[in-house]
């Protein structure tokens, strides 16, 4: 019955999405099952080689067919739940959910930092340089995305219409043997070269390094004057 069920393997283990019109849950005698609870969002049947139970979702968590955080449970906050119901939050220090990724205090402040809660305990992640947390994604984000400034954090200012850089209107400036900046809405973004890579002076771009080239023989690379930091931080 094609209608009745969906079916998903992932690693080897087949998800099972029931339509409850259809009569009792079937619970085969071989392999793992998970099927949606009607009602509750932060629940599901589980079948293991016949053996059918009722299963929750720790708090901040839900019932997903697709990914998962613990058991066959992922962040609440991906999971479309409809009229399905969830439990109020189990808040602790730092963990409005025992599960989740929350914002270290204020989350209308800049931070560059956020924790992630694991039974109720908070572990602080950090955002890679120059990017901020975004309570609305649950992950970092570009300052200009969050209306934050990283100009004190990278210790670089974007110039106002550098017309003259070539790849104006979204200026790209040398920053390390690693890594560039590039301006977008007069706000900067540093751009890291992937691990085989090193930053070209001349077309301020990555470029693979080869086996063979060795990194002493390349020729030094000057750093240009940088514009003066203005102080026009959150």
């Amino acid at each position: 019955m094609l209608s009745t069920f969906h079916l998903i393997a992932i690693f080897g283990t087949v998800l099972l999405s029931f339509d409850y019109t259809f009569g009792q849950l079937h619970c085969p005698p071989e392999g793992i099952y998970a099927y949606e609870h009607p009602k509750a969002c932060d629940q599901y049947f589980l079948c293991t080689n016949g053996s059918l139970t009722h299963e929750f979702c720790p708090n901040g968590l839900a019932h997903a067919i697709d990914g998962a955080v613990y058991g066959f449970c992922t962040y609440n906050w991906k999971v479309d739940c409809k009229d399905k119901l969830l439990p109020d939050p189990i808040s602790s220090h730092g963990c409005p959910w025992q599960f989740g990724t929350f914002s270290e205090g204020d989350p209308n402040l800049c931070n560059p930092h956020f924790s992630e809660c694991v039974w109720g305990v908070p572990e602080r992640k950090d955002c890679q340089k120059g990017l901020f947390y975004d309570d609305r994604i649950k992950g970092c984000n570009w300052p200009e995305k969050v209306g934050c400034s990283s100009d004190r954090e990278l210790g670089f200012s974007c110039p106002h219409e550098d017309k003259q850089n070539k790849y104006y209107p979204y200026p790209r400036y040398f920053h390390s043997d690693h890594s560039i900046i590039t301006c977008v809405d007069n706000q900067p973004r540093l751009v890291n070269c992937g691990e085989e890579e090193l930053v070209d002076a001349n077309s301020l771009t990555c470029q693979p390094i080869y086996k063979e080239e060795k990194l002493e023989t390349r020729p030094l690379l000057s750093r240009p004057v940088l514009a003066p930091i203005r102080h026009r931080f959150n």
